[in-house]
């Protein structure tokens, strides 16, 4: 008999395979002690084992090349292994204190889970995951004196890895060895593992609560990341269900690829633009020929995960690759958007830690502070787009003032370029993220002093619900459907087609198929959204009719019951 358990989807897919189950959970280890005449070996032995796992974190991130999601992740991971303080507490409990390796690197964890335990930023805390990976990872060393790499073998090809928490290098080395998908116990949605997952299109689901329990070795399992299911066991009619349909989304997928082929243009001639969001600039390679461009080139991450600034040449180098593909396109590149769940290393941060990161000093506001870090950002765009179609856009615009001082910033690094002679192009269009309530409220004022707007949904839903999104508490009530929230877009979207500027929705809603026809009954001619859901929107915008949703819509946008609202825009 079959056994059906829960889980959140990370990264989508369905997965039919037998099980390989990992608990890492533990890191306990007994108190044991050494001798005096056994200080020197085994503070060497100590060293030793970090330096040998950071040479296994090096080999790793090159097993998949040229992808710098992967290089920043394992940077990470690097950085906290150089850690002067980490090493000096750990050899100190071993040359004062008589504690052997294996339990001063355990004793020093427990004291950096204390500490992680203060912090209220939730997704700071949840970088306490990849510290207990390392530490379980030294720890395996000074058993073995060889790392035992459980998913660096072919004893998880076509497997789904099942496991109580997993660490970036875990995923690298799964999707490597050709493993099928993978089922965490824990785990968020913000995690640098759940990037990656989505980044390397591996299957994941999170929160599959005692899974590693449940379910055994070699058990039969059928993991839909879609419908959030797993099924444990399966019986002849499940399996036959579920492989019917495997083979019935591949032929769905063949299909929308054929319509990736075309332009976006609904049954009543309205043309669609559809283009991509990139968070790397690798990842410009997965755009189609037939793309509309970038709507939007999140910035953010050339940043992330390292102990320095990315300087003016390595930012010019990474967008220079996005222009060289996308010819005669729009490039849409935001500016630095840092802060709330976006981690940063010490040397960028301002001040004392924000008590609501969400409500702090991030995007256009962190720039304006730290003019000088802006300048250097603009100074490269303008390079990279020498024969390019440069959009810039601003995150974050509360204010006129901020748009007026932006301005001013932009000239200041033309200047600066002029001067050192460095070749740019002075012809681009500037634009602004409509995701907080005050811009969309002031819309009709800011459409005057800008070429475009782009709506994030993400951060609009947040801001106008008061709902942390990345908080799994109150997740279930982060709704983007809600009447205001509609309003609100539908207000932005009339706006700048009275105005005449481009708007485009580059937040999630935008890659939801659910969500499609909804937009477009507002009068949305303009999406963004990643790559892989492309084929998909596509289709199902050739496949509409605009005039027939105008009616239907407006029932939308008065219905105030969840449930009812929901029912009435699937049915679209």
């Amino acid at each position: 008999m079959s056994i059906i358990i829960t889980g959140d989807k990370v990264s989508q897919g369905i997965c039919i395979g037998h099980a390989f189950v990992v608990n890492k959970d533990s890191i306990d280890h007994n108190p044991s002690f050494i001798t005096k005449n056994q200080i020197k070996k085994e503070s060497k032995r100590c060293l030793d084992v970090i330096e040998q796992l950071k040479t296994e974190y090096k080999k790793s991130s090159t097993k998949i090349k040229n992808s710098p999601v992967i290089t920043k992740l394992m940077d990470m991971q690097l950085s906290f292994l150089d850690d002067k303080g980490f090493k000096d507490n750990i050899l100190k409990k071993i040359s004062s204190q008589g504690f052997s390796a294996s339990w001063a690197i355990s004793s020093e964890y427990h004291t950096i889970r204390k500490s992680f335990e203060d912090i209220e930023d939730k997704y700071i805390r949840e970088r306490l995951t990849d510290i207990k990976q390392m530490i379980i990872s030294l720890l395996e060393l000074l058993q073995s004196g060889e790392k035992i790499n459980i998913f660096n073998s072919r004893n998880i090809e076509n497997r789904i890895i099942i496991t109580d928490e997993i660490t970036p290098k875990d995923v690298i080395d799964i999707y490597h060895n050709q493993g099928l998908g993978v089922i965490v116990s824990h785990g968020s949605r913000s995690s640098h593992s759940a990037i990656l997952s989505k980044s390397l299109s591996l299957p994941m689901m999170i929160k599959a609560e005692s899974c590693v329990h449940i379910i055994k070795n070699e058990d039969k399992l059928i993991m839909d990341s879609d419908n959030q299911m797993i099924v444990i066991n399966p019986d002849d009619f499940e399996l036959k269900h579920f492989k019917k349909i495997q083979a019935d989304k591949r032929t769905l997928i063949k299909s929308y690829k054929e319509s990736s082929n075309k332009k976006a243009i609904t049954i009543d001639r309205i043309k669609v633009d559809v283009m991509s969001n990139l968070e790397l600039s690798e990842e410009v390679k997965l755009i189609n020929k037939n793309s509309d461009g970038i709507g939007l080139f999140r910035t953010e991450y050339l940043y992330m995960n390292r102990n320095d600034l990315p300087t003016e040449q390595e930012q010019y180098i990474a967008y220079s690759k996005v222009f060289k593909k996308i010819l005669n396109k729009p490039v849409t590149l935001r500016t630095l958007d840092i802060g709330s769940d976006k981690e940063v290393s010490e040397n960028m941060k301002v001040g004392q830690i924000a008590k609501n990161p969400a409500l702090g000093l991030r995007g256009i506001r962190y720039s304006l502070y730290e003019k000088d870090l802006f300048k250097t950002q603009i100074k490269a765009m303008l390079r990279a787009a020498k024969s390019g179609n440069l959009r810039i856009l601003i995150p974050m615009i509360t204010t006129l003032d901020e748009i007026k001082k932006t301005k001013e910033l932009i000239d200041e690094a033309k200047c600066e370029l002029i001067k050192e002679k460095k070749a740019f192009n002075d012809i681009y269009e500037l634009g602004i993220m409509i995701e907080v309530p005050a811009s969309a409220i002031q819309a009709s004022v800011l459409a005057k002093h800008v070429d475009f707007m782009s709506i994030g949904t993400n951060d609009l839903v947040q801001y106008i619900l008061a709902i942390d999104r990345i908080d799994d508490e109150v997740t279930s009530l982060y709704d983007p459907t809600n009447p205001a929230v509609l309003q609100l877009i539908k207000k932005v979207i009339e706006t700048c087609n009275k105005s005449k500027i481009n708007v485009t929705v580059c937040g999630e809603m935008a890659g939801e198929k659910v969500y499609t026809k909804l937009l477009l009954g507002l009068g949305l001619t303009s999406f963004s959204m990643h790559p892989q859901a492309i084929p998909e929107i596509k289709k199902t915008i050739m496949q509409t009719n605009t005039k027939m949703l105008k009616n239907k819509v407006s029932a939308v946008l008065k219905c105030h019951d969840q449930t009812r609202r929901l029912q009435l825009i699937e049915s679209l």
